[in-house]
């Protein structure tokens, strides 16, 4: 007899609890407007511009969102939660050598450093990771810099489908990356 009231009962509790969680609300986070989110990301992509001389003249930025989902995705449970990440990406057109890989990190571990942000550099990378804000800045073998900044908690402006979003900026966002020599950063 107790064998199956455990046999029932742990099932149900699990059951309820699984339930429980699906249907506790999130908690209430500050939503950030898209304007806001786009204007800060901008912000960023144009101080690492700004702090290259020579230049590295950019491509154009890729944005794109990340819709927020609760639930079990994948089925009808999935739910959006009306916030989104914002995520840009960008690649500068000149080809760093290797000789001055060091050079570019150093640049932008500095700038970010001096606004007071988390800096953190691993190998050919430096990163910020700020609560609701992410900056990543690379140099590749290839000598293609890339910079990425990631926004949390933007209002989500997706679609039931998940489409449309925040997107702008080419598709391929890296194919004009390290596509010409610079008299400086190149050699």
């Amino acid at each position: 007899m107790r064998a199956k009231v455990w046999r029932m009962a742990v099932p149900g509790v699990l059951l309820a609890l699984l339930v429980g969680w699906y249907a506790w609300p999130e908690p209430e986070k500050p939503i950030v407007p898209v304007d806001q989110a786009q204007h800060r990301i901008e912000a960023e992509l144009a101080d690492v511009a700004g702090a290259f001389h020579p230049g590295l003249q950019w491509a154009d930025a890729r944005y794109y969102s990340d819709p927020d989902l609760t639930g079990f995705c994948g089925t009808s449970g999935c739910k959006k939660t009306g916030r989104a990440m914002m995520i840009a990406q960008q690649a500068a057109r000149v080809r760093i050598s290797s000789q001055r890989f060091n050079e570019p990190l150093e640049i932008v571990q500095a700038l970010w450093a001096a606004k007071g942000y988390p800096v953190r550099r691993e190998g050919w990378s430096v990163e910020v990771k700020d609560p609701g804000f992410t900056l990543w800045f690379v140099v590749g073998v290839n000598g293609c810099a890339e910079m990425r900044a990631t926004m949390t908690d933007v209002t989500d402006t997706t679609d039931d489908k998940l489409e449309g979003g925040f997107g702008q900026g080419p598709l391929n966002y890296a194919a004009q990356c390290a596509t010409f020599d610079d008299s400086y950063w190149s050699h």
